[in-house]
């Protein structure tokens, strides 16, 4: 009966002691970074060097790692994205990785709810691809992070001692910002501004000219206001026919001229003219 008592009194004082709330040696963390319409969303830990050799020795090479600690790091997209050239669905995977002295397999992982890599399943995967490790400056603690992030992309940092791993992710901003016009002019066709605002759109960036013509006419055709012509001259412009953007920039002049709003906006139209005209032969 003692021994019986003894046990029962380790147990719970295994049970009280393993009840402490202690910080974690490797700490959480979070980075996120919004291309377009699309965030890109990485939860992982933290390790530290602690003056170890981590690149195959704490980190053997050749093996699946969960690229962090404690729980397999993941990544999110909220959009679909292509990620080096292949087309990922919107969602949450484990973020793996297979290291090399020279390679590194990046692995996403469909099973998004990992202790490490104890329980990695290759036939889970959704893509493997390869990138190649560089030399970087030292960082005592794991660290994901963006770099040359632009409208449509960026790259996803993975740095660790002096090691730097890359790879980018992709995101088909024209595309759905063409759906979203679309969608706007079809809750609100009798808004003028949604044409407006869908043209510029693509007049500055160069995409869906086509469409953003029709807009601009659509657009004008609601009646008198300036901007409208100015819009049809961003996208004849984008367009390359500069006499007619010239044209409809004229008209919209001589329609602005009567409007009290027009000493605030002249400017814009200045500009685009100086442009236009510096490109005519």
């Amino acid at each position: 009966m003692k021994n019986f008592f003894a046990v029962i009194y380790c147990m719970l004082t295994i049970s009280t002691y393993s009840q402490v709330d202690l910080p974690r040696i490797s700490p959480p963390a979070s980075v996120s970074q919004t291309i377009g319409y699309t965030t890109i969303i990485i939860n992982y830990c933290r390790p530290a060097a602690r003056e170890r050799k981590i690149w195959g020795a704490l980190v053997p090479y050749n093996q699946v790692w969960r690229t962090g600690a404690n729980e397999a790091t993941t990544i999110q997209f909220t959009n679909d994205v292509t990620v080096e050239g292949n087309k990922i669905p919107a969602g949450r995977y484990s973020l793996f990785t297979i290291p090399l002295e020279n390679k590194w397999t990046i692995i996403l992982n469909k099973d998004d709810k990992q202790w490490g890599a104890f329980n990695y399943k290759q036939q889970d995967d959704l893509i493997r691809f390869e990138v190649k490790p560089r030399k970087g400056v030292f960082y005592e603690r794991l660290q994901f992070s963006f770099g040359d992030v632009t409208d449509l992309s960026a790259s996803v940092l993975m740095n660790w001692e002096n090691l730097e791993i890359t790879f980018k992710v992709e995101s088909d901003v024209y595309v759905q910002a063409f759906a979203k016009i679309k969608e706007a002019i079809a809750l609100q066709p009798d808004r003028w501004q949604n044409y407006t605002e869908g043209a510029i759109y693509a007049a500055d960036n160069k995409v869906f000219l086509d469409e953003a013509s029709q807009w601009a006419d659509k657009a004008i055709s609601f009646g008198q206001d300036y901007y409208p012509y100015f819009v049809k001259s961003k996208v004849l412009f984008a367009q390359d026919n500069y006499k007619d953007a010239l044209n409809s920039l004229i008209k919209c002049r001589d329609i602005g001229r009567t409007d009290k709003n027009w000493d605030t906006f002249v400017a814009q139209v200045d500009f685009l003219e100086k442009q236009i005209k510096s490109l005519m032969k």
